[in-house]
């Protein structure tokens, strides 16, 4: 079995959890494909020692077949491993050392445990889909996906964004809002989630148009098909927006035609028989919990 492994740089908080799990995947008789990131970290480079390093897509094609990634960290660290692998259609593991994490049900006490599960072969394979953005100019972005959500914000805090939306060359409305975000399944749990959209199931067909604190009470965030087209154009006082592609960020002139379509490949995750999706939702927002039996 061969192994890529990918953790923040700035994110190796639990080294000594790592430590454990990379020593314990090689005397698994894992081979091991270890990011940079964690070769500069001292106390796991003695673990390189044999491994390759790999920093990049072209590394990892470079050593296919590779059976699994693995991401140490929250779901920021799962979604920089999405952008690496992109469509490679790598499996990838969250595996959690952060704190909520709804793409990193694997944790610190079950590792070992699920780690055999994946030895075993006892898992499906979870396919989450992602947004494709393109745009009527040049966007100097590495990679034109997202896994959680595409965001458009102001440029400038103290101006109003008219957001104009059409799905499928049909008008669907003009959001005067403090921005909008456009959120896969997947991000259905993210910003999406915190701006009052719905949860969604990530086996469903579907997006989601979210508006950041509409100035009109009557705008919701609506449900669409993922193979809507979905067009949107920004007005602006100051004549520019803020475009986020999950965490990649970057600031866009008008005029400038965004179009959102389904990505061609999808990101691949198991999922473990002893995990479904409602418990990781259950876990993470604690639903069903009753607060008056906890005592400081």
């Amino acid at each position: 079995m061969k192994i890529a492994v990918y953790c923040r740089k700035n994110s190796i908080s639990d080294v000594e959890f790592i430590h454990h799990a990379l020593w314990f995947m090689k005397i698994k008789g894992v081979e091991l494909i270890i990011h940079e990131n964690l070769n500069e970290e001292n106390k796991l480079s003695v673990l390189s020692d044999g491994c390759t390093i790999f920093k990049n897509y072209n590394d990892l094609v470079d050593n296919s077949p590779i059976d699994f990634c693995i991401s140490f960290g929250g779901d920021g660290s799962f979604i920089d491993t999405a952008n690496i692998v992109a469509d490679l259609g790598i499996p990838i593991v969250g595996v959690n050392t952060g704190r909520i994490g709804f793409l990193t049900s694997v944790t610190k006490k079950n590792f070992e445990k699920y780690f055999n599960y994946l030895k075993k072969g006892d898992f499906i394979i979870e396919e989450r889909s992602l947004l494709h953005l393109s745009a009527d100019k040049e966007l100097p972005l590495n990679n034109f996906f997202a896994v959680n959500d595409v965001t458009i914000r102001p440029s400038d805090d103290t101006s109003v964004n008219g957001i104009l939306v059409w799905i499928n060359g049909e008008k669907v409305n003009t959001y005067w809002a403090d921005g909008l975000i456009v959120a896969t399944p997947t991000g259905s749990t993210a910003y999406s989630l915190s701006c009052g959209g719905p949860i969604l199931h990530p086996s469903t067909n579907v997006n989601i148009i979210t508006p950041i604190s509409s100035h009109t009470l009557a705008v919701r965030p609506i449900i669409v098909n993922n193979n809507d087209n979905i067009t949107i154009k920004v007005q602006s006082r100051c004549n520019r927006f803020v475009l986020a592609l999950d965490s990649t960020r970057l600031e866009i002139e008008n005029p400038c035609e965004l179009t959102i379509t389904k990505e061609r490949f999808t990101v691949k995750t198991p999922r473990f028989h002893a995990n479904d999706y409602y418990s990781i939702i259950r876990e993470k927002l604690m639903w069903g919990i009753d607060l008056r039996n906890f005592t400081e």
